[in-house]
């Protein structure tokens, strides 16, 4: 059966953060937070197993086994890129998209597992222009994020990116609205990301 509640994980190199959430009423509902500090000796040592009990400690007392979790990537291990398309019709949209990701990537498309999607459609000088949100993330990436939570024995439902998610976040509580431009900023302790969200459509994002 479909999990009533979800999970959502932040795994940091500073400290594991998880949040309990089911939807009542149509809305969503914080049941329970949760936040377990990494082993700095540890992490220097072994920092997937550091990772690994930070993640078990701060879901011990959560329903895992009975929950969608949902968990993501550091910004700053994945690669994202805004193109645009002029008259693409929608039929050859994916293989126009792999080449400009071919052509825009530091890495080879074998290497990487990518995702998209179309954040606005509009004409300009009379041609159809899409504007697309791209994300690569290296195989290895994610299977070392994947190691993580199988090691905690935790089984993943989404694997998002953060700048991503906390856009999310930040949707479903109606922070984005039009007519305004805002910064998420999620400030870490090796990396920080802002991402510029204008007209609640994702617009530029930039990992420091």
């Amino acid at each position: 059966t479909k999990p009533k509640k979800a999970i959502g994980l932040d795994i940091g190199t500073h400290a594991v953060k998880a949040v309990l959430m089911s939807r009542a009423s149509g809305r969503l509902r914080v049941d329970q937070a949760a936040c377990a500090l990494v082993d700095r000796n540890e992490m220097n040592v072994d920092p997937v197993r550091a990772q690994v009990e930070a993640v078990r400690k701060a879901l011990e007392s959560m329903p895992a086994e009975q929950s969608y979790v949902v968990a993501a990537l550091t910004g700053n291990t994945v690669v994202v890129r805004y193109p645009r398309l002029t008259d693409v019709p929608k039929e050859q949209l994916r293989s126009a998209i792999e080449r400009e990701a071919a052509n825009n990537m530091p890495y080879d498309l074998r290497e990487v597992f990518l995702d998209w999607v179309v954040l606005d459609e509009y004409q300009e000088d009379e041609r159809s222009q899409l504007k697309v949100l791209l994300v690569a993330a290296k195989h290895e990436e994610i299977e070392n994020r994947l190691q993580i939570l199988r090691n905690a024995g935790v089984q993943c439902g989404v694997l998002s990116v953060d700048s991503l998610a906390l856009a999310d976040a930040g949707e479903a509580c109606d922070f984005l609205r039009v007519g305004e431009t805002v910064a998420v900023i999620n400030v870490g302790l090796n990396s920080s990301s802002i991402h510029f969200i204008k007209d609640g459509v994702s617009n530029f994002i930039r990992e420091v």
